[in-house]
Parts: C-alpha cells; structure tokens; sequence
C-alpha cells in the first residue's frame, strides 16, 4: 500500500473515532420508529411512521449540510458533487423500512442498546445501521476531499421490505447513478440476487358447522419472514386429546405447540386445573373452543432454513387430527399437501430447482388466514437464474387449479447477474480485502434488494460472513465494529469513484 493510502486510512480511522458517538445517536433515533409500513394516508404512502422515519433521516442530513430531495412520500435523496447536466458516478441504495419486530426479544426492539460490543434493535442490521454507515460515510469523504469531481447520490427508501415498489416507481422517472451498490445484504460482494416468485392465493366454501372442526387459522403477517407464530381455533376435540398432539407434534416438527380453552391464553393457563382423564375442570364445563398456538423461529425468507415454520408446523398436526369431513378441511389438508412442514424447496409445489451458479431455488409460506368460510395466502419463493427460462408462474398456477384455488396475484421477478470482472466489482473486492485480510469474492444471494434489475448494480455489506444479525428474527443486531468497518470502506468507494 503507497504512503497516500497508508494517509487517507489514518485520516479516516481519526474521523470516524471522532464522530462515532453521533453515529450511534442518529442510529438511536431512527430505530426508534417503528417503521413498518402502515395504513396510506395523503403524503404518507406507507403509514405515518415511514413517513416520519423519513423525515428523520432527512433532518439528520439537512443539519449537516445536505439537501434534500424527496420522491413522493416514498424516497429523500441526498446528492454531492453533481451537476444539473450530468448522472452522479456513484449511488448508495439503503431503506430505512423494517419488518415486524415479532415475539422473542429480550430486548426493546425500538431503543438501541449497546451491549457486549453490540447494537441491538430492529434495524441495526437491515438497513437503517447501514443507511447510517452510508450517511457518514458521505460526511467523511466530503470533509476530506471537498472538491468531488464527479457526483455522488445518496437514496434512502421506506418501502424496501414490501416489494420494492418506492424504488421501482424512482426508477421509471429518474436514471439510476451510473454505479450503484446497496449495504443491505453481505460482504465481500453480492452479484447475484435469485429472482422471486409472491403468489397471493385463495378459496371460498360454504361454512359448515359439523363437528368436530377447525373455525380458523391465523398464520404469519408477511411473506419474507418465516412466520414465528400460528394459532388456530378449533372445536368438538377435547383438551386432553388436543394436548397429546400438541406434544407429539412438537417433538416432530421442533415448533412449541400448546391448547389452552379460548378464555384462557397460554400465560395464564395452568394444565394442572384440568382433570384431563375427563377433561374437566374442577368448577366448571368443558371447554367448547380450544385455541392451539404454535410457536417456531422467524428468519428471513431468503433463509427458511434458519427459522422454524410455525405455520407449516401446526397445519401438519391439524390434519392428523380427527376432525369431520368438510370443505374446509379439505382445503386445509390440500394446504398442507402442497407446504408440507420441511419442505423449503418448493419440492411438493412441483418448483424444485437449483444451478450451479445462483444455487437452489427457496420457499417460505409465510403468510395464512383461514376462517370456516374461506382463506387467504401467500408465499415468497426465491428463485435460482436458471428459473428465468422455466414458465414456474404456469407451474405454480395450474397446481393452485388443480386443488381448487384462486390466484389473486401471481407476482414473479427475474434474477439479477452483475459479472464478476467488472471495474466496479473489482474495486470493491479490493477494498474488501484491505480492510479485512480476507479473501474477496462474489457471493449469489436469495434476498432481493433495491439494486435488482439496475444494470451493474450490486450489493455490498453490511453483515460479515459468519455473523448471523438476526435479520427478521429476534435481537437483531450490528456489531459496532463492523459498522464501523463499513462505514469506512464506503467512504474509500466514495473518494475512489468520486474524486481525483
């Protein structure tokens, strides 16, 4: 490494020692909000919080200087360095939309916490600890080197986590900067980025009170997340009889599965008042509703593998039970035929695939809502390169068919491919092994971000490879180092692409 850059690194480790308290701070009040995307409203496409999340963000940069640019209620740029006749060279992608924080945390998930070297809280990890690396990293590189040379755009966006549709509707209005990246998956880089497939399905039937029966289903609340907890509410199977499958189906499928009668909840149900030889307690009449929750481990859909389906897990012991033939449990038994607790590969669905470049394709059920009369679905598939020229929308529509069910919308994107040797690419796994010793490489991905489809466009940081972030999942969190780390590398990009 030559003397300037042996300099410019010092410089950049002293600024950020300097600034890192701020850093944390303005981390601390975007994870505050509770960004998920809520009901619209005039000026608030996404509900009030991600609208104020934006806004937010968008007084942090204006006090340091930077104006803003707001798309629509969806999207604050921030641009440096650019000229009214000309694209910025180099654009940073980040949202600061979250998902639900979901059961499990240990703690608040909306007040940072700083604990054993660690940022906990949702959306340390995805995205807004990484929005913030970007931010300062544009602040470091502008202290440093005032004078850019070509431009630079910073895109912060609250509908990341719900389809992408803020950045879609971006891009049919403004070009993208000529390169782009986004911290919002891993490091070193992520070219490939597997296509999708969001199928929203449903039926209908007539309501039949025979029983024994299942009145309803509430599964996860959406499709990129495994869901973490079912519930479902059934009627005419006793409590003693509901538990023994509750015990033997939580062995089977690893998801804790409990019954409690409906005016009880699992917190302030005791087992031990029940006589389950007659399932009777000792003061009062049986229970004539049960409510059986399911409790699994969330985890991003782009890795069902790391969660535990409590949806799948509790269709697969309802239709081991002795309930009365019927058109909804005809439908739920085809549920569970067609999602089979295990099954994240789309193997039963007739969608397996895998190739040797972007890997298998992926399946998480993720969302189910089932009342005596009908039900509503979905499930996030990610697909590999090698299903862009399969018709799997045919596939997966004539399989609904065939169980007797409606599509309501049959969404599929197809996968994203940067090429390894590019210029772009190749600075970045430069940079990558500077600062980190280790090898570079490019890495395919299951997770769509916002520069799928942007030609030349890649994901780069923030999660470092053996760190598991908790992403979607419970105690999410960052490593302060690493954010760090990242913000670092950013600024380095900046300076390379952006100055002389």
């Amino acid at each position: 490494m030559n003397e300037m850059k042996v300099e410019l690194r010092r410089k950049i480790d002293e600024w950020f020692n300097q600034h890192s308290d701020e850093m944390i701070n303005d981390l601390a009040q975007l994870v505050a909000i509770n960004s998920v995307k809520g009901e619209p409203a005039e000026g608030q496409p996404y509900g009030q919080a991600s609208r104020e999340v934006l806004e937010v963000a968008r007084a942090q940069l204006e006090k340091r200087g930077f104006p803003v640019e707001n798309f629509e209620d969806m999207i604050i740029t921030a641009d440096y360095g650019t000229t009214a006749d000309t694209l910025p060279v180099l654009g940073i992608l980040a949202h600061l939309d979250i998902v639900e924080a979901g059961p499990g945390w240990s703690t608040d998930p909306f007040a940072l916490l700083i604990k054993d070297g660690n940022l906990y809280g949702r959306g340390t990890s995805d995205d807004k600890g990484p929005s913030i690396a970007a931010m300062y990293a544009l602040y470091c590189a502008r202290e440093l080197r005032p004078d850019f040379s070509r431009g630079f755009r910073l895109i912060l966006g609250a509908g990341e986590e719900t389809g992408c549709l803020d950045i879609a509707q971006y891009l049919e209005k403004i070009d993208p900067p000529t390169y782009v990246f986004t911290p919002d998956a891993g490091f070193p880089v992520m070219n490939i980025e597997k296509g999708r497939l969001m199928p929203t399905f449903n039926a209908e039937w007539a309501a039949d009170a025979t029983l024994p029966r299942v009145i309803s289903i509430s599964g996860g609340t959406t499709a990129n997340a495994v869901p973490p907890v079912a519930t479902a509410v059934i009627e005419g199977i006793s409590l003693a009889e509901a538990a023994l499958f509750c015990r033997k189906y939580s062995e089977k499928t690893g998801a804790t599965i409990t019954a409690a009668p409906e005016a009880f909840t699992t917190d302030n149900f005791n087992p031990e008042d029940f006589n389950f030889d007659g399932d009777t307690p000792s003061s009062a009449a049986p229970p004539s509703r049960i409510v059986i929750t399911s409790h699994g481990k969330s985890a991003h859909a782009a890795h069902p593998s790391a969660g535990i389906n409590a949806q799948t897990a509790l269709l697969e012991m309802l239709v081991t039970m002795p309930f009365a033939a019927s058109e909804g449990f005809k439908h739920i038994q085809a549920l569970n035929r067609l999602f089979p607790h295990g099954d994240m590969y789309g193997e039963s669905l007739g969608i397996k695939m895998s190739d040797e470049i972007s890997g298998a394709l992926t399946l998480n059920f993720g969302v189910l809502q089932l009342t005596e009369a009908g039900f509503t679905a979905n499930f996030d598939s990610r697909t590999p390169i090698c299903a862009d020229t399969v018709d799997i929308k045919g596939i997966t529509r004539a399989t609904f068919v065939r169980e007797g069910f409606g599509v309501a919308d049959l969404t599929i994107y197809t996968s994203h491919h940067t090429p390894a040797d590019t210029p772009f690419v190749q600075t970045l796994l430069r940079l990558y092994e500077d600062y980190t010793g280790e090898k570079g490489e490019c890495l395919a991905i299951g997770g769509s971000t916002y520069v799928h489809g942007i030609p030349g466009g890649v994901a780069f940081g923030c999660g470092f490879p053996g760190t598991e972030n908790g992403v979607h999942g419970a105690n999410e969190f960052i490593e302060l180092d690493h954010l760090m780390m990242s913000a670092k590398m950013f600024t380095e990009v900046i300076l390379d692409m952006c100055t002389d």
